[in-house]
């Protein structure tokens, strides 16, 4: 399926609303699940690496791994599956943003984190990861941006 024109289209039951993230190996879109009247995130591995089989491999076996992980700081993950050729994860939406953003925004109104609520961030992105490494899942990619930010100061780990 191209990811270019998912906007109003469904994927299994979920409707495709919006595009709201883009990675170097996925799209992530806003969905909605209307039977169960909840919103999803939706990541769509790329086109160019859907045709690697020990990728598509790879992304199932990391997807069963997360879908195991219960923690508050992890983002949980609902569904996988493949439609058209194309291999997808579905993982709860958290409305917020990236750490990313929130840092940008932060310096170019002079206010950066202090030190307690870095601290705070620090912490909560501490014990995902351990949670996770106990179980034998280590993330590769922990960045900013791989972490988003809730209303209330939750830090959740994508």
């Amino acid at each position: 399926m191209e990811p270019d024109t998912l906007i109003g289209r469904t994927i299994g039951p979920y409707q495709v609303l919006e595009k709201i993230g883009q990675g170097g190996m996925a799209e992530v879109y806003k969905a909605f699940h209307p039977a169960l009247r909840r919103y999803v995130a939706i990541k769509l591995l790329g086109r160019f690496l859907q045709s690697d089989p020990s990728f598509a491999q790879r992304f199932q076996r990391e997807a069963q791994a997360a879908a195991a992980l219960r923690h508050p700081n992890i983002i949980q993950v609902f569904d996988f599956g493949n439609v058209n050729g194309g291999h997808y994860l579905v993982m709860e939406y958290v409305e917020g943003t990236d750490l990313r953003a929130e840092i940008d925004r932060r310096q170019r109104e002079g206010r950066p984190f202090t030190p307690d609520e870095v601290l705070n961030l620090l912490g909560q992105v501490a014990d995902a990861l351990d949670y996770a490494h106990r179980r034998g899942i280590v993330h590769r990619d922990v960045k900013p941006a791989n972490i988003l930010l809730t209303a209330d100061g939750q830090a959740i780990l994508t």
